[in-house]
């Protein structure tokens, strides 16, 4: 095959690094940027997360990243414990009774880019799908010192309902089930929506469903949002986007794709203080 160049990367790093957690494992964790980025802690930062069903998040090509970098971001995914990316025994670490050291193992990446003044927590964004959305949540819940926006995309955000509703099957076998004690205890510790708590001011938040997802209800992500809305000091937006033509992620067409990633992608510039992003102030005469 023909070599193939891509100007594109010319002014593109890539670093791949292992990030202690909390309980002294090595967490894999991807950073991408231009190459003249400045360690000034003011970068805005995407952080993907996943970590469920053992499925490992490899090295792929994406121009919608890739926008994000060329407007100076700085593009993470932190391969947290649930996923494969260390074998069998790092999936079975993020999971069922384990499933808080998926989410430790994220607030840890988060700290190591503060710490090496990537960024700071006012320009930190968390991004997850599905029962990526339970890492996310669970992170912001226990941290929400930490990161300044949270996005969930068809989040799987009140796992401890699943059962009652008839999603069961890889739900229970990832996750646990209610109707083991221990394994009980596990999903409400590790549900975004039960650990909302008052009195909390939670990170800006995003958060999108489509009507027609057969995988996870839509319910999860309104209850989360109404809960998060209600709460007495939350001060910073709280956005649902309901979309009645999608499913678990799947969109009509391409340019439905490059709008839904404009509006995560400015909600995270705004949030995070881009100049360009800013809301404009209304002049009345």
């Amino acid at each position: 095959s023909p070599k193939i160049d891509f100007p594109e990367f010319d002014n593109i790093v890539v670093k791949e690094i292992l990030v202690k957690s909390h309980d002294g494992k090595e967490v894999p964790f991807s950073i991408i940027h231009n190459k003249d980025l400045k360690k000034n802690s003011e970068n805005p930062v995407f952080l993907y997360g996943y970590g469920a069903y053992g499925d490992v998040e490899s090295p792929y090509f994406s121009s919608i990243m890739l926008s994000f970098v060329k407007k100076g971001g700085v593009f993470c995914i932190a391969h947290v414990r649930g996923g494969g990316e260390k074998g069998d025994n790092w999936h079975k670490d993020g999971y069922k009774t384990t499933k808080s050291n998926s989410w430790k193992d994220l607030i840890a990446c988060t700290e190591y880019l503060i710490t090496e003044k990537y960024t700071s927590k006012n320009h930190t964004a968390i991004y997850g799908a599905s029962a990526g959305g339970l890492l996310v949540g669970r992170a912001m819940t226990e941290r929400p010192d930490l990161f300044k926006v949270v996005i969930s995309e068809y989040g799987y955000l009140n796992p401890f309902r699943s059962e009652v509703i008839g999603s069961v099957g890889t739900n229970s076998d990832e996750f646990g089930s209610v109707k083991d004690s221990l394994e009980c205890l596990s999903l409400i510790d590790m549900d975004p929506y039960l650990n909302i708590k008052k009195n909390v001011d939670y990170p800006a938040t995003y958060l999108t469903i489509g009507m027609n997802d057969p995988q996870v209800e839509p319910w999860m992500s309104g209850k989360f949002a109404a809960k998060l809305q209600n709460s007495n000091s939350q001060k910073k937006p709280v956005l649902l986007l309901a979309d009645f033509d999608a499913g678990h992620g799947e969109s009509s067409n391409e340019l439905k794709v490059y709008e839904e990633w404009a509006n995560i992608f400015s909600f995270v510039f705004w949030q995070t203080g881009h100049p360009n992003y800013q809301l404009k102030k209304k002049h009345t005469n």
